[in-house]
């Protein structure tokens, strides 16, 4: 057995050097330092079961190794375009990764990608064909070292996830002071540790749930009385939108126009702080939808579809379904992503609308057009026989944005700082958003119930090194709520994501009130119209 203690240390070393290259680095920190030996015990763990199973110690060493470094390039590839190490919620996106590698492999670097599986899969091949096993197995009974060995490691997991254990495993992790600000873990307990605390501590969060029943609580009093207008809501989750005029050299003609025009009419509008930076679309979303601060989802917050979703949960969604509207999701990919599938029946809505009702001549570039989306938006608005919410969730600017996706004009490529093409790319779908605000805005004007509009971006786009170039740090995107009918109060407000649902609701009783006052006058006249109000 000398060779499985050989491979033993040599995997324990390994793991603890190549620890010191996963961002963010901290070159001051000693290879053996507070939490050297809690960060290599996963992977020592690992390396024995890959050894129990093969009792081939070169290639569990070397799968050990692999795996963890693998481990360290996705982490670092993250780092440097999300601003964000790697969370346990990331292995969940493993096969959404396989089958659309376009959102992931480009950001990792396909050499890399290349690199690793080819180097890894031939030296696991080698070892497999070349080492002869420590331990020949050739009955039942001489398996059964290693039956013990799973049986013990699989019911100690079972014990502490599921089992008698699970409560006072999860206090035993809390004492060791994780703060679900991923960075923050990361320097304290090690990336390893940081994924595998997290894995454990997800799925109840206390605070989260309070505020979830104390939002349904004061919906029930918010109920419409019958014959009150029910005005048609529109809120639109903008791919990567944000007001990119800052960054611009000079700005054309006419860019943003149409977001301008319907910012001066809006209720609220203003910057959006967002729970996410060039991705996880999904975070602002639910932010938006369940009124959650990012803060009291705990670690759930980098991906609340994945555990904590597992059960209804309030949301606006959910608020206008109460009060007898048709709740509608439209999303133009695969509704599997993200588990939405799953977990949208939870959140309230009646019907989810994705990829599969678009054509393949709705797309622009690489994904289905902002344009197709609004015709979806326009045909359920006329079809519905019912008051109707609809949430629609873009995906026309989605990165990557590859040199010749879509037509540049020549003062949006001017525009551009640095000339950065892939920007220039951007800016050219944002002018699509930009008609899709426009009109939106008018078809929502023809509604006789009336209508409310919020339209808002998801988080910036996936340009870590042109902002780093240019010196921008501001993570915040824009938005406005907007509604027909004479606006009484028209403030700029700069806010978190989750507030803006209850922005919106405030905005859907100002236009039901608005629409009731037209009403009367329309049945009883002005004067009388006012006495009844």
């Amino acid at each position: 057995m000398v060779g499985g203690l050989a491979g033993f240390f040599t995997a324990f070393l390994a793991v603890l050097v190549l620890e010191r290259f996963a961002e963010p680095r901290h070159p001051e920190r000693p290879i053996l330092h507070r939490v050297s030996l809690l960060a290599a015990m996963p992977l020592i763990l690992f390396y024995l079961s890959v050894f129990m199973v093969t009792y081939r110690p070169v290639f569990a060493t070397l799968f050990t190794i692999i795996v963890f470094l693998g481990i360290v390039v996705v982490n670092n590839a993250k780092v440097r375009e999300l601003n964000e190490p790697l969370v346990y919620s990331d292995f969940a996106l493993l096969r959404q990764a396989i089958e659309h590698p376009g959102l992931y492999v480009t950001y990792i670097g396909p050499f890399k990608v290349t690199a690793v599986i080819l180097s890894g899969g031939a030296s696991i091949l080698a070892c497999l064909v070349f080492e002869p096993p420590v331990v020949v197995r050739d009955t039942a009974a001489e398996w059964i070292a290693t039956l013990a060995y799973f049986l013990v490691f699989f019911g100690a997991i079972y014990a502490i996830t599921r089992g008698p254990l699970r409560n006072e495993f999860r206090q035993i992790l809390k004492k060791f002071g994780a703060s679900t600000d991923i960075r923050e873990d990361v320097d304290k307990l090690s990336l390893v540790i940081s994924l595998i605390f997290y894995f454990f501590l997800a799925g109840e969060q206390d605070e989260a749930v309070a505020i979830s029943e104390r939002n349904e609580r004061e919906d029930r009093t918010r109920l419409l009385q019958d014959g009150t207008s029910r005005p048609a809501v529109v809120v639109v989750q903008s791919e990567s939108f944000f007001d990119a005029r800052n960054i611009m050299t000079k700005v054309p003609e006419g860019f943003l126009s149409e977001f301008d025009r319907t910012v001066s009419k809006a209720r609220y509008s203003g910057r959006l702080r967002v729970p996410a930076w060039g991705a996880n679309t999904l975070r602002t979303e639910f932010a938006f939808l369940s009124g959650i601060p990012d803060e009291a989802l705990g670690v759930d917050r980098f991906n609340p579809y994945l555990k904590y979703c597992n059960k209804p949960v309030w949301t606006v969604a959910s608020y206008f379904r109460s009060i007898g509207y048709r709740t509608v999701c439209i999303h133009p990919f695969h509704k599997s992503f993200f588990r939405r599938n799953r977990v949208y029946p939870y959140l309230g809505f009646d019907e989810f609308i994705d990829i599969q009702d678009f054509d393949e001549s709705d797309k622009l570039g690489t994904y289905i057009s902002d344009a197709a989306v609004t015709r979806k938006i326009e045909e359920k608005l006329s079809d519905s026989d019912r008051p109707i919410f609809i949430f629609a969730i873009t995906m026309e600017n989605h990165g990557p944005w590859r040199t010749k996706r879509i037509d540049v004009s020549e003062a949006v490529l001017n525009a551009t700082p640095r000339r950065a093409k892939n920007v220039a790319q951007y800016l050219a779908h944002l002018t699509n958003a930009d008609a899709m605000i426009g009109r939106l805005r008018r078809v929502l004007r023809k509604q006789e119930s009336g209508a409310v509009f919020c339209f808002y971006g998801d988080h910036l786009p996936g340009f870590s090194k042109f902002f780093n170039a240019i010196g921008m740090n501001d993570p915040r995107t824009d938005y406005f709520i907007w509604h027909t009918g004479p606006v009484d109060v028209k403030r700029r407000a700069n806010v978190s994501a989750d507030a803006v649902n209850r922005m919106i609701l405030e905005a859907f009783v100002a236009v039901t009130s608005n629409e009731g006052q037209r009403a009367d006058e329309r049945k009883f006249g002005p004067q009388e119209a006012g006495r009844s109000i």
